[in-house]
């Protein structure tokens, strides 16, 4: 959990920095855009996440997605295959090439590296060879199979109301299956306290819920307007169409002004009784986190007010004389960018710092920390266009695909047993587990990923240049997945961090260009923010086991 929402306080770090200075990033149509793009990006770090948990690693995803998407319009425009056949075809070809890289692993014990890397160039130079270099498309035709790209078949509201009722369905079925037995041996205040956590934490999940439906089904109550429907995707010539309604502006509106309303109206007291549970648990240890937070908060305010209308109205033509130095527009502009990189990253930090003070002094804070972060975030939700921005299809496709692939991670012995290897692959071994065969189901199924996300690339862009297609994708991907949690040396990842985190590196890709940063520093900068992930990832570490050593030695 603290892994989760460390990512998530730099996903939220990034969107603020970035909405300071530009307001136009919680824009429709830049909000549709970068949750797009995060979503096939997303696709392809759900697969590989597979990989690295088993301690290994997949070189070749680019080149996988340049492949696919090469075959597919080759296969559905030139051969004249069905849409339905083709997809079949290049899916089955991205699992032949996950059980080659499994075999050729396990059988031969070549390193991953070696093998990924070969199938890199291969691939690539493969694609190059059959289409001889030249652009493939869909041109004009395939409307219907292109949506399952480009399709907008709800609104992030509905999301938000679906969401809710299956949020609230599962804290309800989820009720009281964790709580243990009253501890005879736990003084009666300590008891009454750990039967107020357990009430929090088990009514938060459906609390949410209701909150997430209530905003979602706000553009219910403002009522629909009649419009042509438009078809949604088309499969072996069927073709589906979605509900022929459109929604008046007031209508889209609403969800925002619910969320933005609501949420700071339940935040306040939320909040309120999180800092006063702690406070009266250790104030010494809240003093420090919670004076920052009011500082940094402070200095927020003055920058909003002071620098960064400046920073806007300010070109990079402009020129200041300053005594005997000259300041250009575009060094002023850097030098304001840098003031409110730091000022949002101390009150993102300070915040991280405040919550787990708080979370480490009262059981009771703890508890509280899903509803306090949840109602927090809609506040700030409330601010942007997100209510009101269409759902793009790549989005619920890898929505699905992460409910699966949790699932499959977390709740059934398979996904235990890659976990388990992962750790330790001998002691997995002995312990009866196939570990050869896990390793070669975590890279078909990291193909499989990459497969979907080359169909899906190519029917989102139209036009697939195979000598330069999915170039530098599986590192986003990688990168992706070891910002959400996942651990180079194996046995550790979370698929809702994974997703978090290619949702971190597609904001940062938009923020580097509405910004107008040079996108010559691009790869600089993602490379910067991977390398401060990895090394708080490895200091938070170090602090968490001498905190364990130390409580150890006290109560020895």
């Amino acid at each position: 959990m603290n892994k989760i929402l460390g990512i998530f306080g730099l996903l939220i770090f990034v969107c603020l920095f970035t909405t300071v200075l530009n307001d136009s990033f919680v824009g429709q149509y830049n909000l549709y855009n970068t949750t797009r793009w995060s979503a096939l990006f997303g696709i392809l770090s759900i697969g590989v996440a597979f990989v690295i948990i088993t301690g290994g690693i997949d070189l070749s995803i680019g080149s996988v997605v340049g492949l696919v998407a090469c075959l597919l319009p080759m296969l559905v425009v030139e051969q004249g295959y069905s849409p339905t056949a083709a997809v079949l075809i290049v899916m089955l070809v991205a699992a032949a090439i996950g059980l080659l890289h499994g075999l050729l692993i396990t059988r031969l014990d070549l390193q991953p590296f070696v093998v990924t890397l070969c199938g890199l160039l291969f691939y690539r130079g493969f694609a190059r060879w059959l289409t001889d270099d030249g652009t493939l498309g869909f041109g004009q035709d395939y409307d219907g199979l292109r949506l399952l790209a480009i399709g907008k078949p709800c609104s992030w509201a509905t999301m938000l109301f679906g969401g809710g009722i299956c949020l609230f369905l599962y804290g309800v079925w989820n009720l009281g299956r964790s709580r243990p037995p009253g501890d005879p041996d736990v003084d009666a205040p300590r008891r009454r306290d750990l039967d107020v956590e357990r009430t929090i934490s088990a009514w938060s999940i459906p609390a949410i819920g209701v909150l997430l439906a209530v905003a979602g089904s706000s553009r219910f109550w403002s009522g629909w307007e009649s419009g042509p429907g438009t078809p949604l995707f088309e499969i072996a010539g069927y073709q589906i169409r979605s509900l022929g309604i459109e929604v008046s502006e007031h209508a889209a509106s609403m969800p925002s002004t619910v969320m933005k309303y609501a949420g700071t109206v339940l935040f306040v007291p939320t909040l309120l009784a999180f800092l006063l549970w702690a406070w009266r648990s250790d104030a010494g240890r809240m003093k420090k986190p919670l004076a920052l937070v009011i500082g940094s908060l402070i200095m927020l305010g003055l920058c909003v007010w002071q620098l960064v209308p400046l920073f806007r109205s300010a070109a990079a033509d402009d020129r200041w004389q300053v005594g005997a130095m000259e300041v250009s527009g575009e060094m002023l502009k850097t030098v304001l960018m840098m003031i409110v990189f730091v000022i949002v990253g101390g009150v993102i930090g300070s915040i991280g710092w405040l919550i787990s003070a708080a979370g480490t002094a009262s059981g009771k804070s703890k508890a509280l920390t899903p509803a306090l972060v949840a109602t927090g975030v809609m506040a700030l939700l409330g601010q942007t266009q997100l209510a009101a921005t269409m759902v793009p299809m790549p989005m619920l496709i890898m929505i699905a695909l992460a409910i699966v692939a949790s699932i499959f991670l977390n709740r059934t012995v398979y996904g235990r047993y890659l976990l388990a290897l992962g750790r330790n692959e001998e002691a997995a071994r002995y312990s009866g587990i196939n570990t050869k065969r896990m390793i070669v189901v975590a890279y078909v199924l990291c193909s499989l990923a990459a497969g979907l996300g080359g169909i899906l690339f190519a029917l989102d862009v139209n036009s697939v240049q195979p000598s330069g297609f999915g170039n530098f994708y599986e590192l986003y991907a990688i990168a992706a997945a070891v910002l959400g949690g996942c651990s180079l040396r194996g046995g550790e990842g979370n698929i809702l961090g994974v997703v978090i985190g290619a949702a971190v590196m597609r904001v940062l890709y938009n923020a580097i260009n509405i910004l107008g940063i040079s996108t010559k520093l691009e790869f600089a900068i993602i490379g910067m923010v991977i390398l401060a992930g990895a090394i708080v990832d490895v200091v938070v570490k170090r602090i968490v086991a001498k905190r364990a050593v130390l409580a150890a030695e006290e109560a020895g």
